[in-house]
């Protein structure tokens, strides 16, 4: 009796010793949600390239919708812009915030649902952090951002080999019958041999399935996220879409045949003898290749539904990121659209810039940009880029006003050699602008974000093949926005665009920027003031003078 008392007060002490550490990782859990929620993330290396896999897949592919170029993307720096606004705990959250902000729609109904989502979460902190918790569980497993690849690839990853797989199935049952019946053991020598023949089957090809188990775990995580968040009272999302319902349904079924595959992998990771034997003997009747055929199959056609799953996690979280990416600014503005094809900017600024400079200006026809050397011409154009997508695609603009026109931002900025392709950096260039060219013939407007044009060949062609470039695109359903150091340019093209410019101060041999646009031609050079403020010889220094 006492041995009893032992027993049981032990088993009490250990469940509760379990239950006191998982309430403490709750609770960590639960603290570092509340707390990360309005700042900004800290800087931390993120799979990118994993992230990139659903725009990849679903995301470019979206009907109505036309997305932000790689060119672009990576002009404007735009992984660092998601970097700074991403707090999504789960890997579709991450995927999902990644393109939504490539995406810029033309019909912008989207976006109001997206604003009555974010404005939700910013109000209602228990219920935002209970549904980031519930996402939090889902998880950042490397394999799972593979989850939408492997969905649209399904034809092509069921068994080739599963009629095989049920003919060894059944043979090994069969051969085992005469010896049940007869009561001979001798008779046990060909099932034996099956056997043998079906453990090297499983042997060669279970590496190869448990990856894509792995993968399929992740659907488990998806259907089971959703069905704890449809079981919260309906505040907790502000409207789950009846489909959405419907689709948690559909996966029931997979969900059971994948918890029993996981069970028994588990139990064959163990690492013990009785494991390892368990995993085989259950290995030898293919009874894991059969049902992992048996799922890939059921899936097929269910594509769609999953995906809508998937989406619909990945919304609500991109929206809590939004919201928190809100909070974590000085300022910021919701977008105002009009047909008007005049950008009209109060106080806009770069989002990846500390303490940075606003600037207030109307660009109602196509405009260039001059000014010297680290003035922030190429900073200012990034960020009108930069927030023309922002207001597309996440309904939010660092600016304190920002009225515009739905508008496709396509850019040439960052060129770089292509040694190992064999282009220089003209030929590079020279299709950069070439691809602007071509998106003007297009019904929808585009805005041209270009960075010293054509500066990777001489200067009396680059001044007029320059000027030839921006005259087209004066006749086009674009604003181009340029910057140049070519003062040369604009009296090649007139009043027929506008001008802006930055300029710089000198004081007592230093150099000092206030970053504030102007209207107008910059009339000032500071090259060679420099070289000297940051300590070139003097001797280079005059003779620099000397040769202007």
């Amino acid at each position: 009796m006492e041995l009893a008392i032992i027993f049981v007060a032990m088993l009490a002490a250990f469940m509760g010793a379990v239950f006191y550490e998982q309430r403490s990782r709750e609770r960590i859990v639960r603290k570092w949600i509340h707390d990360s929620y309005g700042k900004v993330p800290k800087k931390r290396e993120l799979p990118m390239e994993e992230i990139r896999i659903y725009w990849n897949e679903f995301g470019g592919k979206v009907s109505g919708n036309e997305g932000v170029d790689d060119i672009t993307w990576n002009d404007l720096e735009m992984d660092k812009i998601f970097a700074r606004m991403n707090t999504c705990t789960s890997f579709a959250g991450e995927q999902v915030l990644y393109a939504r902000i490539r995406q810029l729609p033309q019909d912008k109904t989207g976006l109001t649902v997206l604003e009555a989502r974010i404005c939700f979460y910013a109000e209602n902190d228990k219920i935002r952090e209970e549904v980031q918790y519930l996402l939090c569980r889902l998880g950042k497993e490397e394999v799972n951002y593979y989850l939408p690849l492997f969905m649209s690839n399904l034809d092509a990853l069921g068994s080739i080999h599963v009629r095989f797989y049920r003919l060894m199935q059944i043979l090994l049952f069969v051969s085992a019958v005469p010896a049940l019946i007869r009561g001979d053991a001798s008779l046990l020598v060909l099932t034996a041999m099956v056997f043998i023949v079906n453990a090297v089957i499983y042997a060669l090809n279970k590496v190869r399935h448990e990856v894509y188990m792995d993968t399929l775990n992740g659907i488990i995580g998806v259907a089971k996220s959703v069905k704890e968040i449809e079981k919260k009272p309906e505040k907790y999302i502000n409207h789950m879409p009846d489909h959405i319902r419907s689709n948690i349904k559909l996966f029931d079924q997979i969900t059971k045949m994948l918890v029993s595959l996981q069970r028994k992998k588990r139990e064959g990771m163990s690492g013990d003898l009785l494991g390892v034997i368990h995993d085989y003997l259950i290995g030898a009747t293919l009874w894991d290749f059969i049902v992992y055929d048996k799922i890939i199959r059921y899936l097929r056609g269910k594509q769609k539904e999953f995906m809508e799953l998937f989406e619909f996690l990945g919304e609500l979280e991109a929206a809590v990121s939004i919201a928190s990416f809100r909070e974590s600014l000085d300022f910021y503005c919701v977008p105002e659209f009009n047909n008007d094809p005049v950008l009209k900017m109060t106080e806009i600024c770069h989002p990846l810039i500390d303490h940075p400079v606003c600037n207030t200006v109307t660009l109602d026809r196509n405009c260039m940009i001059t000014g010297s050397n680290a003035s922030g011409k190429s900073t200012f154009i990034k960020a009108v880029a930069v927030n023309v997508i922002l207001a597309q695609s996440i309904h939010t603009c660092m600016a304190r006003r920002l009225q515009m026109p739905d508008a496709l931002v396509i850019t040439s900025m960052a060129v770089r050699d292509d040694l190992m392709g064999g282009e220089s950096y003209y030929m590079k260039e020279i299709k950069y602008l070439n691809r602007i060219v071509e998106s003007v013939k297009g019904s929808r407007m585009v805005i041209c974000v270009i960075d010293e044009i054509l500066r990777g060949t001489n200067t009396q062609e680059r001044i007029a093949a320059s000027a030839a470039i921006l005259e087209y695109l004066q006749d086009q359903n674009c604003l181009a926005i340029v910057a140049s150091h070519d003062i040369e340019l604009t009296r090649k093209l007139g009043d027929t665009y506008g001008y802006y410019y930055f300029c710089e101060q000198m004081q007592d041999r230093d150099i000092a920027f206030d970053y504030k646009i102007r209207e107008g031609v910059s009339n000032t050079k500071n090259a060679i003031a420099l070289l000297e403020c940051v300590g070139f010889p003097e001797t280079i220094i005059h003779r620099a003078r000397q040769l202007i």
